[in-house]
Parts: C-alpha cells; sequence; structure tokens
C-alpha cells in the first residue's frame, strides 16, 4: 500500500479536477511531514517523488539520503539526485502529471544550506530533460517549506 494512501480525511473522485489536485498538494505534504521519525534509525532524510494527475497519487520513488541535517556526501547525493531528474521524465510520468520533490527531514522548516543545495542538485538534473512540471518541498514536523530558485540563491548569497 502507497504510505500517501490515507491522506487526511477528505474524499476525492477520480477522476480528480485541477481543483482537487491543488488541494491535494498541502494535504500530502502536511502527511507526509507528520509522520514520525524513528529515534536512532540509519536514515532520517530522504527524498520523496510523488506524481499527482487527474487519475490519482502515486509515490513513484523513495530514496534515502542519510541520517544527518548538514550538507550531505556529494557523490551519494548527485546520484541520488540524478534519478530524480530521470523519474520526472516519460515514460515514468504522464503529461497531465505534475511532480513534487519532497525532502522529508527533521529539523526547522527553515530552508538550511543543505536543503538549498540538494535542491540544486535536483534542479541540475532536470536541466535538458523532458520533465513533469515539478515543485520541491521540504518538510517535516516543523511545517512545510517550498524551496524555488529565488530561496536557493538567497541561501547561497546569505
Amino acid at each position: 500500500m502507497d504510505t500517501l494512501s490515507n491522506i487526511s480525511d477528505t474524499s476525492y473522485e477520480i477522476p480528480l479536477s485541477e481543483a482537487d489536485q491543488t488541494a491535494l498538494r498541502p494535504a500530502l505534504l502536511h502527511d507526509l511531514g507528520a509522520m514520525p521519525f524513528e529515534s536512532g534509525a540509519l536514515i532520517s532524510r530522504s527524498l520523496w517523488v510523488i506524481f499527482i494527475g487527474e487519475w490519482g497519487v502515486w509515490t513513484r520513488a523513495v530514496l534515502p539520503v542519510d541520517d544527518r541535517l548538514d550538507m550531505p556526501d556529494r557523490k551519494s547525493i548527485t546520484g541520488l539526485c540524478a534519478l530524480v531528474g530521470s523519474l520526472m521524465s516519460p515514460p515514468l510520468c504522464h503529461d497531465d502529471e505534475k511532480a513534487m520533490i519532497v525532502l522529508r527531514r527533521p529539523g526547522s522548516a527553515e530552508i538550511s544550506e543543505a536543503d538549498a543545495y540538494i535542491f540544486r542538485l535536483v534542479r541540475q538534473a532536470a536541466i535538458g530533460r523532458d520533465t513533469a512540471p515539478w515543485t520541491f518541498h521540504v518538510v517535516g514536523p516543523d511545517g512545510i517549506r517550498e524551496v524555488t530558485e529565488h530561496e536557493a540563491s538567497q541561501d547561497t548569497a546569505g
């Protein structure tokens, strides 16, 4: 069963309208951020590739990153982000779907230098590919933040 199968208590009818898809995004992010982190787990930071389209929600991949909140291992995260870039491309997605790339981690909802770095690597992996439209979010127990190119570049300047 998909981890996000029991999204809140709202029911949606298939096919999902654009309004339903728009309403589902924050509900998914909230539920994902509210999932508990196990104490002592080997992996606490993960990248999720989720698609939303008129036929529902699919968790395409959950990729373990590491158990830290600082800068990830460059070689490992570059490979994971390249995989994320390939998962956002046809034939793994349909024309009407939108992707959410979610960095799930414990800690503050503020976007860290490491979060911005991971976003930039995903963005770089998507360049030159025919990807679904996508957004990048950081979620955890303290909240949800969308990371944009503007925020990621501010992080490196500040």
